[in-house]
């Protein structure tokens, strides 16, 4: 007997250590990472210390001891995030006709072939069956004149870089537009630009968004999946360095966005890829009074990015008087990013 409670203090201080982690994944969204940067890295984390603590749940359950009342109430405050990460909802086909909005980093339409077989006409193609109302894209860029294939009336391009960076095409009539929302750090393949979109007798404010990347290169991906040659020491803090400069960045660049949404006279719909996840700091100022539309109607696990498992970094966002529906994810990779899209009810406001 003295052995299992040796190993059960044991087993407890380990279990302690998760659930501080967990602990302070949840407060990840309201510190920014300007002012204490490590804490973003367990946001990241939450889905896996959430699955570890509800481990530990289950085996202090099967000993019957009180330590499992630790990691009930703890894991009890974070399923509030749970519907951030993992969708319920199925899809309704009997809803009335809604605007329906599609985001998508097409990662310059697979221009220097980073995915084999896949041409830049099969993606215009995807995007123009699609048949959203409205579209954003980041990562956009000009290949020959072929932007003029998008069966769009109305079509804004920013040209942040030499080929390009954003666009939003839509089908309805666009009354104010070449709104760039510049940031301070000289990184322009990071933007965010806004339209003013009239939709029948309404007007939305429509931003679409751009946030610093990570800017891994293929040996920080090899190291990742474990096919490098890098000395582990070398090749984590490679990749920490990085997450930590865009962890900076971006909490800057959410700051200058959310002081222009305030200052919106319109209901707002906001688009784009954040490069950072649901439990981060950039996601909370984003989202504000905002609706997450896979909270509302998305499915399953509502990864976004393709070569990291579980990984969400793209978004549609709307304003609370507004209902989303059908949130869908696309199901073949055409980029390193996958597209989704929702149908948004801004007739009937709630």
């Amino acid at each position: 007997m003295k052995v299992i409670g040796v190993v059960n203090k044991f087993i407890f201080l380990i279990n302690s250590i998760f659930l501080i982690g967990l602990l302070l994944s949840y407060a990840a969204q309201f510190l920014s990472p300007v002012y204490f940067w490590p804490i973003s890295f367990l946001g990241l984390l939450f889905p896996i210390l959430f699955i570890i603590n509800f481990i530990f749940l289950l085996y202090w359950s099967t000993q019957m001891k009180k330590q499992l009342w630790a990691n009930l109430i703890i894991l009890l405050i974070g399923i509030q995030y749970i519907d951030r990460f993992i969708g319920t909802k199925s899809i309704d086909e009997n809803i009335e006709k809604n605007v329906k909005v599609l985001s998508y980093n097409v990662r310059l339409f697979n221009n220097y072939n980073w995915i084999k077989n896949i041409k830049s006409d099969t993606i215009y193609n995807y995007l123009n069956n699609k048949k959203a109302d409205i579209v954003c894209l980041q990562e956009f860029i000009d290949l020959t004149n072929k932007k003029n294939k998008f069966n769009y009336k109305h079509k804004i391009y920013n040209y942040g870089s030499k080929n390009g960076h954003l666009a939003i095409l839509s089908n309805y009539n666009i009354i104010n537009h070449e709104n760039v929302i510049k940031f301070s750090d000289s990184n322009i393949e990071n933007t965010c630009i806004f339209a003013d979109i009239v939709i029948q007798e309404d007007t939305i404010r429509l931003y679409n968004i751009h946030l610093a990347s990570n800017w891994f290169d293929n040996e920080d991906y090899l190291f990742m999946n474990r096919s490098s040659k890098v000395p582990i020491k070398k090749g984590v803090f490679a990749i920490i360095n990085k997450m930590k400069k865009s962890y900076k960045e971006r909490a800057l660049q959410v700051k200058v966005i959310e002081q222009n949404m305030k200052q919106s006279p319109y209901p707002i719909i906001v688009c784009g890829d954040f490069n950072d996840t649901p439990l981060s700091y950039t996601y909370n100022k984003i989202k504000r009074n905002l609706i997450d539309s896979f909270t509302i109607s998305g499915s399953g696990i509502g990864d976004s990015y393709v070569k990291i498992p579980m990984l969400r970094i793209d978004y549609i966002m709307h304003d609370n008087k507004f209902k989303s529906y059908n949130y869908q994810k696309q199901k073949k990779a055409f980029s390193d990013h996958y597209a989704i899209s929702c149908e948004i009810d801004i007739f009937k406001k709630k």
